[in-house]
């Protein structure tokens, strides 16, 4: 199972983007994409500390794309089990984590490359777009699935090598609501929150 690291460094990333199709969906993910790594490796952002880079980071993706679309199909039914004061900031703590695992995972690495391939369109209001991306000698397999919302195109899970972030990280919610509730939950988070170095055997 791919653990918090590995999943999230594959999934708003890439730089040296090399688009095969010519599609608006494909345009505003490159764009995004280049907008957060420029941040994370640019010359004009050098002098930021990594929590300086995480606001800014952020800022860039959520510009483009609803982070909470993802992270509500990831909660998936428990979200009804949180209280309406613990759904916002469960939100944005996972927020935090996302973009916090992203610049800690790439600090000190070389700038990764993705190449955007196939564009299928599953219907109207749904379609995948495919994507190699390479990190450290290594090639990983990532498809983005969009769908067509009130607030535009929007990413609502990502497969990285056959493995669906919204149903894994599902999973580790279910687990933890098998037996914990809301308020353990935003303390889980807020402790990875503290934790400097955020290891891949880190699960939520």
């Amino acid at each position: 199972m791919y653990q918090l690291r590995t999943i999230l460094v594959l999934v708003f990333l890439s730089a040296g983007v090399i688009s095969w199709a010519a599609s608006p969906q494909v345009e505003k993910l490159e764009s995004t994409v280049v907008a957060a790594l420029d941040i994370v490796y640019s010359d004009c952002c050098s002098e930021l500390t990594l929590d300086e880079k995480q606001v800014k980071v952020r800022e860039a993706i959520e510009s483009n794309y609803d982070l909470s679309v993802v992270i509500r199909r990831a909660i998936g039914r428990n979200w009804t089990k949180l209280k309406a004061s613990e759904q916002g900031q469960v939100m944005d703590l996972v927020k935090q984590l996302i973009v916090k695992a992203y610049v800690k995972g790439l600090d000190g690495k070389n700038r990764p490359t993705v190449t955007f391939g196939k564009v299928v369109e599953v219907s109207e209001k749904r379609m995948e777009i495919a994507s190699e991306i390479e990190l450290d000698g290594k090639v990983y397999n990532v498809l983005y699935r969009m769908g067509l919302m009130e607030s535009g195109w929007q990413i609502y899970d990502i497969v990285a090598e056959d493995i669906s972030v919204v149903s894994n990280y599902r999973q580790q919610f279910d687990d933890h609501f098998r037996k914990g509730n809301g308020a353990e939950l935003i303390t889980k988070l807020e402790e990875l929150l503290k934790k400097e170095d955020l290891d891949e055997e880190i699960k939520l």
